[in-house]
């Protein structure tokens, strides 16, 4: 009895003592609010700037030598040692084709229309990147010595022509590309990943423009799956074009002599003449000859053809960005609201312990 006595004693304690720090608490409404009040409008006024950003993301998939009949044309292909590398493989190399100048620089220079304006993608990126405070001047070292101050503020690409550049226009390109994908360890505005479990693949962009977003990372998609699929054909496609010129070579030279065989029949069509038969025997012997390449052409060019198909890699978009997308950093609302949580927290802390301290000194 004695112990649950004292349980129900402390218990009564805490709960009177639970009362009396609220009490305190309630007493100190007014230097709680204000404290919240000042934390509400310094994180507002120390985010006041922030910037809104909009993050576009495009998902597709790279199919390569799978399903149904490209299955059975491996396996033909797989014959005569033409079968397919690794798709794993070729993520990868799409991932590090994504970041390669020579695609950046290609979605850049394609003119958009955002907000009335029907400029090349880099000079709105430029727009984008100066309103949040990312587009500086810097200095460059002059190739005869000395410093020249290349001031890149106010820069703004008039041409597209990348390999008639100036070295200011060199640098702003240098400059734009590394902000899309990132140096080193920091990372960029676009961003490109893969799932190892299903292989799909995602591109985002991320700019202050909705529309510069969607825009951008569909150009990447674009120039990226073009060239991938131009390189990963490039032998085969460069094969094809031979075999079928030869090919065209020998049909062109059967149907020559084919006519010529006709003619010669048709303006003899009693020969009796040993001379006039040899010249028949000898348009036969060659049409026979051309005949023969002409099937083994035939051939090698269908080999070629299938070879070239089955190489060609089909990328297909699966989701790509629309309108509207929502900002992914925080607003100034959220700053507010969370300065004042703050605010108020340590407010009714400071009232706590200082009760406290009180409490031990008079004891």
């Amino acid at each position: 009895m004695a112990q649950v006595h004292e349980s129900e004693i402390s218990l009564k304690d805490l709960i009177l003592k639970v009362i009396d720090y609220l009490r305190s608490l309630f007493k100190s409404w007014k230097f709680i609010t204000l404290m919240g009040f000042l934390g509400a409008f310094l994180f507002f006024a120390l985010n006041y700037n922030t910037k809104a950003l909009y993050k576009a993301d495009l998902t597709f998939m790279l199919n390569e030598n799978e399903g149904g009949s490209m299955g059975g044309l491996a396996s033909m292909l797989g014959q005569f040692g033409l079968s397919g590398g690794s798709t794993e493989s070729n993520l990868d190399k799409i991932l590090q084709l994504s970041k390669a100048r020579i695609i950046s620089q290609e979605a850049l220079f394609e003119k958009t229309n955002i907000e009335g304006q029907n400029d090349f993608v880099a000079n709105h990126l430029i727009e984008s990147l100066t309103y949040l405070d990312r587009w500086k001047s810097g200095r460059l070292s002059k190739l005869l010595g000395g410093q020249e101050e290349l001031s890149l503020d106010d820069f703004r690409f008039t041409h597209d022509s990348i390999s008639a550049f100036s070295l200011k226009e060199n640098k702003a390109l240098k400059k734009i590309h590394a902000h899309v994908v990132g140096v080193n360890d920091n990372s960029g505005l676009f961003k490109s990943d893969y799932s190892e479990l299903t292989g799909i693949m995602t591109f985002s962009m991320i700019s202050s423009e909705d529309d510069l977003s969607i825009d951008l990372v569909n150009l990447m998609y674009e120039k990226l799956s073009n060239y991938y699929i131009e390189k990963a054909v490039e032998k085969q496609n460069y094969d094809y074009r031979v075999i079928k010129s030869k090919y065209d070579s020998i049909a062109y030279e059967l149907n020559n002599v084919q006519n010529q065989l006709a003619y010669f029949q048709d303006r003899n069509k009693s020969l009796f003449k040993k001379q006039d038969q040899l010249v028949e025997n000898k348009l036969r012997i060659e049409e026979q000859k051309l005949f023969t390449l002409y099937a083994e052409a035939e051939k090698q060019k269908q080999i070629a053809e299938l070879s070239l198909n089955s190489k060609t890699p089909y990328i297909q978009a699966i989701d790509t960005p629309i309108k509207p997308l929502r900002p992914i950093n925080k607003g100034r609302i959220y700053y507010f609201l969370l300065g004042g949580f703050i605010g108020g927290l340590l407010s009714c802390s400071y009232v706590i312990i200082k009760k406290m301290y009180q409490e031990i000194m008079n004891s």
